[in-house]
Formats: structure tokens, C-alpha cells, sequence
């Protein structure tokens, strides 16, 4: 848990001003008699707020007890009272209490405030690393493709590169995928178009048929994008035909023919 972050968020400040949520006031009181940073901050904020409530007190005139004590008569002898009617006046107020009280007022406001301000800040900022992170992840996508990209360019460009069809069968119809392949340099890459989607624990892999003998030729992905072209890491050095099977993610020694789904030969 990150310390400072937590008592940077304002929780602690809620919490000596009384206006916490039961969850918060909980959270607080369990996290200060964890870590003592916590527990040093809060008896700050605690003693800040002790402090200025003195500070803004009024005490009662020193004089009050013998004002009353003189307005007290304790003799043997009453005159008799005389009933006076009591004018009628309006009440009045100690003025110190009621700056006090509004300056409370005040500071309890702009602490809510800031409160609600810095809670809304965190919120922009988790936001803004979540769409950074997404950022980071799609250009480093963009690269790994690129870099597939320009090397499947490289292999084309190379005299004796041939370009074979493969054709999808009835269990991926209107499939249209093309293998780039150099018998010199044993270099494959593959174009894919229109293949079914996978479940996440399965994958496409290619294979060569030498005869009746099937070689792996490299797994690859169902890339959203038409026309991506991806380079194999396998050295083809021979090849009759080319064929496509749905195996699981990693790839299989050998083909499921059940699960051909694409053949194009030579």
C-alpha cells in the first residue's frame, strides 16, 4: 500500500472534520493502527483541529459571577413586588460566537471542496494511465506487426520466391490465403484472409506435405486485419503442397486431419 497516496487523498482530513462515511471512518481507523504514518498525520490533523477551536472560544466576561451574585439579594425584608410589564426587545448575540461559527463554516466548505477536487483529479489521472497503458500495448502491436511485415516484404522481394493459393475447405468457407515461399532460402510467410475465429486455447498452424509426409511449418494468428502477412519461423526446404489445421495454441507435432481447413498444392 502506498502511504503517501493514501494520506494524500483526503480521507484522513474527513475524518478529523466528522464528515467521513462509516466505510472511510473504518478504513481510517484500521489503517493508523497499522502504520504509523498514518497515525502521526491523523493526531496532526486531530491537534490542528483541537487548536483552532480554542483559539476561536469565547469565555464568559470575568465579571459575570459578580454581576449575578450582586443581582441576588438574600435579606429578611422583600419589598413588595411591583409587576412591570417587560418591554419587548429584540435578542442579541455574542458576536464572536458567530464569526467563529461562520469562519467553521467556511473551512469545513473549502476543505469538502478540496476534498471533492483532489478525489476528482485521481479519478482523471487512473484514467488517463489506464488509456496510456492501452496506448503503450496497441504501439507495441504495431511494431510486432511491422516487423513481420517488413520481413514477409524482404522475403518477396528475394529472386525464387514463389506465391502459392490455399483454398479453405467447406469447414472455412470463402477462405482466401496465399504461402510466400523460397526453396533457397527456406524462408515461409503466410497471407491470411476470411478464416474462421479460434477459441483462445486454439490455433492455425501451416504445414508442408512432402509427398505423404507432413512437416510443420509454424503456427500463426486469425489477424483481424485483411491481408496480414506473417512470417513463419521454419525452414521449408521442400514442399508438394501446403496445408492449414486448427490445433491447440502452441501447435502440434502432427496435423489433426479432422480439423483441415485450407490445401493448396505447388
Amino acid at each position: 500500500m502506498d502511504v503517501n497516496e493514501y494520506i494524500a487523498s483526503g480521507t484522513l482530513e474527513l475524518y478529523a472534520l466528522g464528515a467521513a462515511t462509516d466505510q472511510e471512518r473504518r478504513e481510517v481507523e484500521c489503517l493508523s493502527s497499522i502504520y504509523p504514518e498514518i497515525r502521526q498525520e491523523l493526531n496532526r490533523l486531530t491537534e490542528a483541529m483541537e487548536n483552532y477551536a480554542l483559539t476561536y472560544s469565547a469565555e464568559p466576561p470575568a465579571d459575570l459571577k459578580e454581576q449575578i451574585m450582586a443581582k441576588l439579594s438574600f435579606g429578611d425584608a422583600q419589598p413588595e413586588a411591583i409587576v412591570k410589564p417587560m418591554p419587548v426587545s429584540r435578542p442579541t448575540y455574542n458576536f464572536t460566537w458567530v464569526a467563529a461559527a461562520a469562519i467553521g463554516l467556511i473551512i469545513l466548505s473549502f476543505a469538502l471542496f478540496l476534498v471533492n477536487q483532489l478525489r476528482e483529479s485521481q479519478q482523471v489521472q487512473a484514467t488517463l494511465r489506464s488509456t496510456n497503458n492501452s496506448l503503450q500495448d496497441e504501439i507495441l502491436q504495431i511494431r510486432d506487426r511491422q516487423s513481420g511485415l517488413d520481413a514477409a516484404l524482404a522475403l518477396l522481394k528475394k529472386p525464387g520466391t514463389r506465391i502459392i493459393p490455399v483454398v479453405g475447405n467447406d469447414k472455412a468457407p470463402g477462405s482466401r490465403l496465399a504461402v510466400y515461399w523460397n526453396a533457397t532460402s527456406k524462408e515461409v510467410a503466410i497471407e491470411v484472409n476470411g478464416l474462421p475465429k479460434l477459441a483462445a486455447d486454439q490455433q492455425y498452424q501451416l504445414w508442408s506435405l512432402v509427398g505423404d509426409k507432413p512437416v510443420d511449418a509454424g503456427v500463426f494468428e486469425n489477424t483481424p486485419s485483411t491481408g496480414q502477412i506473417q512470417r513463419l519461423n521454419r525452414a521449408i526446404g521442400a514442399a508438394d503442397a501446403f496445408a492449414v489445421t486448427i490445433e491447440r495454441r502452441g501447435g502440434s507435432p502432427t496435423p489433426t486431419l479432422t480439423a483441415l481447413v485450407a490445401v493448396g498444392p505447388v
